[in-house]
């Protein structure tokens, strides 16, 4: 009875890891037959999952049953957890059982006690695909260079960072253009089996995309540097990102860096009482936040925070979004 515990938010990668547990196992003759896709947000999705996995499957090669946004790990549902531990011995073993959701089991839940309980014995297998977080930008870039790594491709110095301002860390996009990259490089190179490096300048000339968040804009704040944080911004509102929703982003993320700043500099040192004041879910987060401020002073930051409620307010009237974010910010210069 192959149990599949999946989750991450890296949907791409578990999706692909998915098809490759259906492409191994299922005849392709009997796939559509063999293969289904249930969705645990439906009471009756859940309930129909449970009927096909105790059914043998048709013809020749295995049954593979998805259950994604599985409640199993994540939810406190005593019927569903009883059910299972009634018939996870009953499923045949060519049948497998994958369990699939973004969040990771919660280790509180008895559902998630017992899966774990199954993975011991060797009855489950657990595998997590996650992105790093976006304010995490070396463990975004630790990602580029693995999958880059992992597809045969050198990053020169700077290529990671550059591919992250171009677009960012998605899995698929960023497989989609370093794959793109390693054809045309390859091509260029007339050796289509030899590893290929990918240099500043080729990611320059490859990569078209251009990719802005709150989080860039917050870093060239943080710098002083208007202007960009500014193009950033403009280049933001131009594809339609709601300007007070864009400010509410940059408020609470500007707030919450002011305030470790502020605590840090009082001599506090506490980290659990520093997370709560500034609702800081991940006391990891608490370094990169220090680490972005170092060289920002308080006043700045208490300044920027000033004119971005001002913003706040003009927006709320109606004023051009273009020009309440010039007018405001280009006044920290």
């Amino acid at each position: 009875m192959p149990i599949q515990i999946i989750w991450g938010n890296d949907i791409n990668a578990c999706n692909k890891f998915i098809q490759q547990i259906i492409d191994q196992k299922v005849s392709k003759t009997w796939v559509e037959i063999n293969v289904s896709f249930l969705n645990g947000d439906e009471e009756n999705q859940i309930k129909q999952a449970f009927d096909e996995i105790l059914t043998p499957p048709l013809g020749e090669g295995s049954r593979v049953v998805i259950l994604k946004n599985n409640p199993m790990f994540t939810n406190n549902n005593e019927e569903i957890r009883v059910k299972f531990e009634k018939i996870y011995q009953n499923i045949p073993n060519d049948t497998y059982f994958i369990l699939q959701n973004t969040k990771k089991p919660d280790s509180r839940l008895k559902s998630s006690k017992f899966i774990q309980n199954l993975i011991k014995q060797d009855l489950a297998i657990e595998n997590s695909f996650s992105l790093p977080d976006i304010w995490d930008y070396e463990g975004q870039k630790r990602y580029i260079e693995g999958t880059a790594n992992s597809m045969n491709i050198q990053l020169g110095k700077g290529a990671a960072e550059l591919i992250l301002d171009s677009i960012g860390n998605d899995s698929f996009n960023l497989m989609s253009e370093l794959a793109k990259a390693k054809i045309y490089l390859s091509a260029s190179n007339n050796d289509k089996n030899k590893e290929v490096m990918l240099k500043s300048d080729d990611v320059k000339k490859i990569f078209n995309d251009h990719q802005s968040n709150i989080f860039k804009i917050i870093d060239h704040l943080f710098q002083e540097n208007i202007n960009e944080s500014l193009l950033e911004i403009h280049y933001l509102l131009k594809k339609g990102e709601p300007p007070l929703r864009l400010n509410a982003g940059l408020i609470s993320q500007i707030r919450m860096h002011t305030i470790v700043k502020l605590i840090y500099k009082s001599g506090e040192q506490d980290l659990s009482k520093i997370c709560k004041i500034a609702n800081i879910s991940n006391p990891k987060r608490i370094f990169f936040i220090r680490k972005k401020v170092n060289n920002t002073s308080s006043d700045f930051l208490i300044k920027l925070m000033s004119n971005l409620l001002d913003i706040e307010s003009s927006l709320k009237k109606g004023n051009n979004p273009i020009h309440v974010f010039t007018e405001n910010l280009i006044k920290l210069s």
